[in-house]
């Protein structure tokens, strides 16, 4: 049985709440046509397990495009929010009744994403999950990101915490790996995406689940 005894909780988005990195991976495709680029299968084969970032910047390089890695990630991100703002899906159907019983406990909770905090709160709100979270945090907001454990140090201050008494809620190894070092605890979360890192993940995860019903 999950012990509700904490004071806060951090939540990832994409992977975590939502079951998005789906779209993530294959806003390459979305790129690939925008800019009328031919599509192979040997891309598609990549597509879903290389990081769209850098499979798009190799794409950008290869036909010469012009582009700067940060245009690169506001093109992509511009796709994702058309997704946030009209099919994402929650990551499984537990997670509203999760969170309720989170805030029954006296917990306060925050979503910290890679994404950009105004697209990300586009997806929440359609979602109904907006409503739980203190706020929403990105990596354009702080001094640090996630592969720091200040990252967490700071949104556990955030929330009137201190680390021994937060969870973190994630399905990346480099971000779980931050958190742990700043002496928080981690729940993972399987997503397909992070198949590659799964032993290492479930190696330092405190809890590893594929459903929020899992700890109700």
């Amino acid at each position: 049985m999950f012990n509700y005894d904490f004071d806060a909780a951090i939540f990832d988005m994409d992977g975590t709440l939502l079951d998005t990195m789906p779209y993530w991976r294959y806003t390459t495709l979305e790129f690939m046509l925008a800019h009328q680029l031919p599509v192979s299968d040997a891309l598609l084969t990549r597509m879903y397990k290389t990081s769209s970032r850098k499979l798009v910047m190799e794409v950008s390089e290869r036909y010469g495009l012009g582009l700067d890695r940060w245009a690169v990630i506001a093109e992509m991100e511009g796709y994702m929010n058309r997704h946030y703002l009209h099919d994402a899906h929650l990551k499984c159907p537990s997670v509203p009744a999760f969170l309720d019983k989170l805030k029954g406990a006296g917990a306060r909770m925050c979503v910290a994403t890679g994404s950009p905090r105004p697209f990300a709160r586009n997806g929440l709100r359609r979602l109904g999950l907006l409503e739980y979270f203190d706020f929403v945090t990105d990596n354009y907001e702080g001094p640090f990101t996630k592969d720091r454990p200040g990252y967490f140090i700071h949104l556990a201050k955030r929330l009137g915490a201190v680390p021994e008494r937060c969870w973190v809620f994630e399905d990346a190894l480099y971000a779980m790996q931050s958190a742990k070092a700043a002496g928080l605890r981690v729940c993972a979360i399987e997503d397909d995406s992070q198949l590659s890192d799964r032993a290492a993940i479930r190696a330092l995860a405190d809890v590893y689940i594929r459903d929020y019903a899992e700890l109700m």
